[in-house]
């Protein structure tokens, strides 16, 4: 189990395994792209005209051939770029960008998202379990959910000033460095057949998209908002397919080309996070569990609100019902919230818990001599564990890896009224 530090920062792996469930073009109907197209090409063209070409040195149109690139806004990308929910892209046969009118439209919503838990107080790992969800869950009859529905972000919350404004920067800031980043691929004319040439590639264009806009004064903190969202859309490690490699490496190197301290820092933070293994397949368990009742806005540090007391009770008292705790991992000791439901029948206890990140299973349960051994599985670790029952009804207790149930960590849990 990995201490869910953060998991805010957004970090879902992209996998190339393709199915219905995961098809971003089934979040907005035809009626809604149609309306918001008229208006996403008129302003991001007008970021184009007025804030970037304006700042472009002479010897940087020159390379351009004069001329800027042509914008093109499908409702959805081309090819297998339909399933790429944040697919902007140059297409290498034509000096062009394309801005899929889907994935200005789910920028749009995750941009008003961020801006609206972040100013109430919410955490924003909502967000990231969102996405987690659409790429690795079950749709359920009726479709995913557009990202305001299912994070239960207010229908009228643009109305707020300040929710208004912080989005409105989001989503300028995200456009304007996506498509210098865009543009500097037409710029340098990269190709790459590796994923080493890729991530040199993706770094040199965040490079220039980042000094174009410290020359213009404006901090692409959008950019951030961005990453959280696609950053599943890039293999872990990167492969050979991925045409915009994602990694820690690449992220911090933009971090010291922005001047904005806060940003730059969180950056980083992002950076490290992406690079960490065990955040990422918890990230993977997070949205295989596709809870979207749990997405529900919450402060930082709550655990999701899942569906657990719907449960029936059992006659039995003993390692039985729904538990508040703390898990301790000895490798990283600071306490993590966790929640966790036993089901007893008789000598035998099964059961599911959530520290944030996924659901894991409790199974083989067995009471022996007032105490509690089982099996644990969240991802693709396991192993076991040991409950003892305190007087109050709490219980504690320890775990381990593989076939060890102490050497990991220890456990608590007080019982709370179904």
């Amino acid at each position: 189990m990995k201490r869910a530090v953060s998991a805010a920062l957004g970090i879902i792996i992209w996998s190339m395994t393709l199915s219905a469930s995961t098809d971003p073009s089934l979040l907005y109907d035809s009626a809604t792209l149609q309306y918001w197209n008229a208006r996403y090409q008129r302003t991001t063209t007008k970021i184009l005209n007025e804030v970037i070409w304006p700042a472009l040195l002479t010897g940087e149109k020159n390379q351009l051939g004069g001329r800027k690139p042509v914008l093109e806004f499908p409702t959805y990308g081309e090819g297998a770029l339909r399933y790429h929910a944040l697919g902007f892209y140059a297409p290498g046969d034509r000096e062009a960008i394309v801005f899929p009118v889907l994935s200005l439209k789910l920028l749009d919503d995750l941009c008003t998202a961020y801006a609206w838990l972040q100013i109430k107080g919410y955490s924003l790992e909502t967000i990231s379990e969102y996405t987690a969800i659409l790429k690795y869950g079950k749709a359920p009859p009726t479709g995913f959910p557009a990202p305001l529905r299912a994070l239960g972000i207010p229908a009228n919350a643009l109305d707020n000033p300040e929710v208004d404004e912080l989005a409105l920067g989001h989503f300028v800031t995200a456009r304007t460095f996506l498509l210098l980043h865009e543009m500097a691929h037409i710029l340098y004319h990269h190709a790459a057949q590796t994923s080493a040439q890729s991530i040199q590639n993706e770094t040199q264009a965040d490079r220039f998209a980042a000094v174009v806009m410290k020359r213009i004064g404006l901090p692409p903190l959008g950019i951030l908002v961005f990453f959280m969202a696609d950053a599943h859309w890039s293999g872990f490690p990167a492969s050979d397919v991925d045409t915009h490699p994602l990694t820690g490496a690449r992220v911090r190197a933009l971090a010291d080309h922005v001047d904005n301290p806060g940003l730059a820092e969180k950056l980083r933070l992002f950076g490290q996070y992406l690079d960490d293994p065990e955040i990422r397949t918890g990230l993977v368990a997070t949205g295989k569990a596709g809870d979207l009742a749990a997405l529900a806005p919450r402060r930082a540090g709550e655990l999701p609100l899942r569906q657990v007391e719907s449960r029936p009770a059992s006659r039995e008292g003993l390692f039985n019902g729904v538990y508040h705790g703390e898990f301790v991992q000895f490798s990283d000791p600071r306490p993590t919230p966790i929640e966790f439901v036993l089901e007893r029948n008789g000598g035998q206890v099964t059961g599911e818990f959530s520290f944030g990140l996924g659901v894991g299973m409790i199974t083989n349960g067995n009471i022996r001599d007032g105490r509690l051994y089982f099996d644990w599985q969240w991802a693709s670790n396991y192993g076991q564990a040991m409950f003892e029952a305190l007087a109050d009804g709490s219980v504690k207790g320890t775990w381990g890896y593989r076939e060890a149930r102490t050497g990991a960590g220890t456990w608590t849990g007080s019982r709370r009224p179904r």
